[in-house]
């Protein structure tokens, strides 16, 4: 069942909790007074379905227990007032007046401050309300989502501080169209996301995962096996999407392939962008078929600039202003067979994984009609035909995807990843890539001594990381409930 359009995001009593308080207090001594309310928004670990949002198709996330709280207050003044429970960032100040008094810029090596993602959020509730503005705010950041990690940390911060000036504004926005807003604001930041980590942020539910469709926006829960439990692993390798080019480039290379498609086959032929899904949709072919079609038409492993202008019938400057985004308009060879590949066979793995947890888990039960253990590891060896290896199989089949056409990984993250099957556990790269954190699908039998073996084998010895401090990047986690306000 879909979220229903006009669901509100819930507002509830403030609840005794211990960073609730503590950030109670450093509001009140950084302004003086109470906050009038909080905001916490989840972030996100993805299942399946890994940079294919941004081309149209469903992914499969979970919200995390992991947040971002924002304390916050009007003030009769049009200025806000940003402050971080953490001392190292700087405080930020800034006329509320308009859209245009919210500057997003970059530090002097590139990345953007940690208020940018703030400034984000705001500057597109701005739009969203016309500046319509009634007096200020005053905001009180903590977050406990380790950042660059791949875990959705920079978009649930955004959600959360769109979220908190929408309230204060008095604004009503049902969770769909808040997650919409929300994704189209992190694009001032300069990626070019798909609106997976604001979709999770707001239709979350606690206990199932999300299966989520773009246009229209909707979400249906996903019961999950009882019997295994998700474990996130950080790779130690941080990796901020908006500080290289590397996400964007991805994006449209997405782009030019959609396009070439369309155009050889005699569809689409504007100069607007269009997805792989769009261009699935205009030449009403399956996934498998669009594959076979990437095959045909895409089989060059290289294509330069001029190339894929001459395949479009149109100048490399029309091609800059159209298609790449400012950060990629230098690039002059661009890998779109690989790109396109990926994609349709990660939306391939991502239907085959839901329709096996809808067979064989209702309410997240294993559904197993010859009555014995479904589970995939008894004595250490996996049955190929068993739910759970599947789900486990098509894991593993998207980061080795991730690794060789998509070229996103990390050798941290790969080393994992070996670690892993050394166990007989699949997992895979989540987020972006180029560092962050894999998932894992463990046994529950089997949770404790995974996670001990990554603490060993990864952050002890490969890491050189002192074990005590090793278990704080290594975590199981079960699917939490989405963003909600508190007064």
């Amino acid at each position: 069942m879909s979220v229903p359009k006009n669901d509100k995001v819930p507002i509830q009593e403030i609840p005794s909790d211990t960073r609730l308080n503590r950030l109670n207090n450093v509001f009140f001594e950084e302004f003086g007074a109470k906050p009038q309310f909080f905001v916490k928004v989840p972030g996100r670990v993805n299942i399946i379905g890994e940079h294919i949002d941004y081309c149209g198709y469903p992914v499969l996330p979970l919200a995390l227990e992991q947040d971002i709280l924002i304390a916050g207050s009007t003030t009769d003044t049009q200025e806000l007032h940003l402050r971080n429970s953490d001392k190292k960032y700087i405080k930020y100040w800034s006329q509320l007046k308009s859209s245009e008094d919210l500057e997003i810029k970059s530090d002097p090596n590139g990345k953007p401050y940690w208020y940018n993602y703030v400034l984000c959020g705001i500057k597109g509730a701005l739009e969203y309300l016309n500046n319509e503005v009634v007096g200020g705010l005053q905001l009180c950041i903590d977050g406990n989502i380790p950042p660059a990690s791949g875990l959705s940390s920079s978009s649930a911060l955004v959600s959360a501080a769109c979220l908190s000036f929408l309230y204060a504004q008095k604004a009503k926005l049902c969770k769909t169209e808040i997650a919409s807003l929300c994704a189209k604001s992190e694009r001032y930041i300069g990626t070019q996301g798909g609106g997976m980590d604001q979709a999770i942020a707001f239709l979350a539910e606690k206990y199932s995962a999300q299966y989520i469709t773009f246009d229209p926006l909707q979400a249906q829960p996903v019961s999950l096996p009882e019997d295994a439990v998700f474990v996130v692993a950080h790779s130690l390798a941080e990796a901020n999407k908006a500080a290289t080019n590397d996400f964007n480039r991805r994006v449209i290379e997405c782009r030019l392939a959609a396009k070439i498609l369309a155009v050889s086959n005699g569809v689409s032929l504007d100069r607007n962008i269009v997805t792989l899904s769009q261009v699935q949709g205009l030449l009403k072919k399956n996934l498998e078929e669009m594959i076979n079609l990437v095959e045909k038409l895409l089989f060059k492993n290289i294509y330069t600039k001029k190339e894929v202008s001459d395949m479009l019938n149109i100048t490399e400057k029309d091609m800059d202003e159209i298609y790449l985004t400012p950060n990629t308009r230098h690039i002059k060879e661009f890998k779109l067979r690989q790109r396109a590949l990926h994609v349709y066979e990660e939306a391939m793995r991502v239907e085959t994984f839901r329709k096996t947890c809808e067979e064989h888990f209702p309410n997240g039960r294993c559904n197993n009609t010859n009555g014995t253990n479904d589970s995939t590891y008894t004595n250490g060896n996996s049955n190929s035909s068993q739910p759970i290896h599947i789900l486990g199989t098509l894991m593993s089949e998207s980061h080795e995807s991730l690794k060789n056409l998509y070229e996103c990984s990390h050798d941290n993250l790969d080393r994992l990843v070996d670690i892993s099957k050394e166990m007989n556990v699949h997992s895979r790269l989540t987020g972006a890539g180029w560092g962050g954190c894999i998932v894992a699908l463990c046994p529950k039998e089997l949770v404790d001594k995974y996670i001990e073996t990554l603490v060993d084998k990864f952050y002890v010895q490969y890491c050189n990381i002192d074990k005590s401090k090793a278990r704080a990047y290594v975590f199981a986690t079960t699917p939490n409930h989405g963003a909600v306000i508190y007064k």
